[in-house]
């Protein structure tokens, strides 16, 4: 039996993934222009700084595992953080070597600016669903960042 080339053809208007790929690119360019216009920074030190705010205290590798960034990224963000003041890091008292990082108050008042700014973000992109929708929303897409491990898949 022949296959039909086009049976074979993925559909980008119905593919997850490219769909996904598609708003997550909107969103990062929507908050890459909030975060440039406050104070020059980027999306890397945004995230940093969220992440130490939801929790004070985290060390740089804690903000590796919770973000999409890599070690470097996160480490050349943090040094930025704390040339500008917005980042204070201190030795933990268990092991020297780690640095828990805090928010200072210029970070905080910094901080407070880009996240309303970042949840007009997820009003805009929410705002035309019901609040079941909304909610229902949140918690798939919680299950696939769960689920999914992304990498090389086995045969």
């Amino acid at each position: 039996m022949a296959v039909n080339p086009k049976d074979d053809i993925l559909r980008l208007d119905s593919n997850v993934p490219y769909q996904i790929s598609v708003l997550s690119h909107r969103i990062a360019r929507e908050t890459a222009a909030i975060t440039e216009r406050h104070g020059g920074l980027n999306i890397s030190q945004w995230r940093v700084m969220a992440a130490v705010a939801e929790r004070p205290g985290r060390t740089a590798n804690e903000v590796v595992a919770i973000t999409p960034m890599d070690k470097g990224i996160v480490s050349r963000a943090v040094k930025a953080l704390l040339d500008k003041g917005m980042l204070a890091r201190k030795a933990s008292n268990e092991d020297g070597r780690l640095g828990h990082l805090f928010l200072t108050a210029r970070g905080e008042k910094k901080y407070a600016a880009l996240a309303a700014d970042i949840r007009g973000i997820e009003a805009e992109l929410l705002g035309g669903l019901s609040a079941e929708d909304a909610a229902r929303l949140r918690r798939l897409i919680g299950a696939l960042c769960r689920s999914f491990q992304g990498g090389p898949q086995e045969a």
